[in-house]
């Protein structure tokens, strides 16, 4: 399983997925730099701390939009492009288990996810100290928040993933990705949003919700858990039973 593994960082390695991946996180930061010069005598007038704001404008459509749909492409060209020439149907077909080949590409994906949000983070940290007075502090939750994030994605990553691998049309994956996504702004706002996964990124990222009830939280985890274990596990099923492909 490892040397599959190390066979799917080589195929990460030769493609563009890892320039793309490290670029996005930039392009959302300097909006919220940006946002954050632009009105800076309004944010400070409601916090005196630098981080709220600059962490804040960087997280908000980071978390609520980039996140979700970021998974999306992802699992779906990750899983198209082993599908192109009948790649995925010949890596089957060699005597490996199936089960460690769904699992090392889902791994490759989530690992995807992981250098994108670390960005995210390094991006934050060097801009908010650059700007900060010499006595601010970075608070913890710059770090902390969204790898949160990351975890919290998870079911939303193993689902993608089933449905990239699951039909043969990539738009069919990536559409109800984008259908999931979109309304998440809205169920966001909804006593519904623990049911809904793609709502859980900008719960956990944005630090806004810090009044957000423990026991709330752990809910949220324990049901992405359980969703991408049984996801996952279907997914194997199936493809042990060559439904997928």
């Amino acid at each position: 399983m490892i040397n599959i593994f190390k066979s799917e960082l080589l195929k990460l390695k030769r493609s563009r997925f890892l320039e793309i991946v490290m670029i996005i996180p930039i392009f959302f930061v300097c909006t919220g730099i940006s946002n954050f010069i632009r009105y800076k005598s309004t944010f400070m007038k409601h916090n005196p701390s630098i981080w709220d704001p600059i962490y804040e404008q960087s997280a908000l459509m980071y978390g609520l939009f980039l996140l979700p749909l970021l998974v999306t492409i992802i699992m779906a060209i990750l899983v198209h492009i082993e599908k192109t020439d009948n790649n995925l149907r010949r890596i089957v077909s060699l005597p490996i288990k199936k089960s460690h080949i769904y699992i090392c590409k889902f791994l490759a994906g989530s690992l995807l996810i992981f250098i994108n949000i670390v960005v995210f983070i390094v991006i934050v940290v060097i801009c908010g100290n650059l700007l900060k007075p010499a006595n601010s502090s970075m608070p913890l939750y710059v770090i902390y928040r969204p790898i949160l994030a990351y975890f919290s994605l998870l079911p939303v990553m193993a689902i993608q993933y089933y449905l990239s691998m699951k039909f043969s049309n990539v738009f069919i994956s990536i559409g109800i990705g984008t259908i999931f996504s979109i309304p998440s702004v809205l169920v966001g706002i909804t006593k519904f949003w623990i049911v809904f996964p793609w709502c859980y990124a900008f719960k956990a990222i944005s630090a806004t919700h810090t009044s957000m009830p423990i026991p709330t939280g752990i809910l949220m985890y324990i049901i992405g858990i359980v969703t991408t274990v049984i996801v996952t596990l279907k997914g194997i099923k199936e493809l042990n039973n060559k439904d997928i492909l």
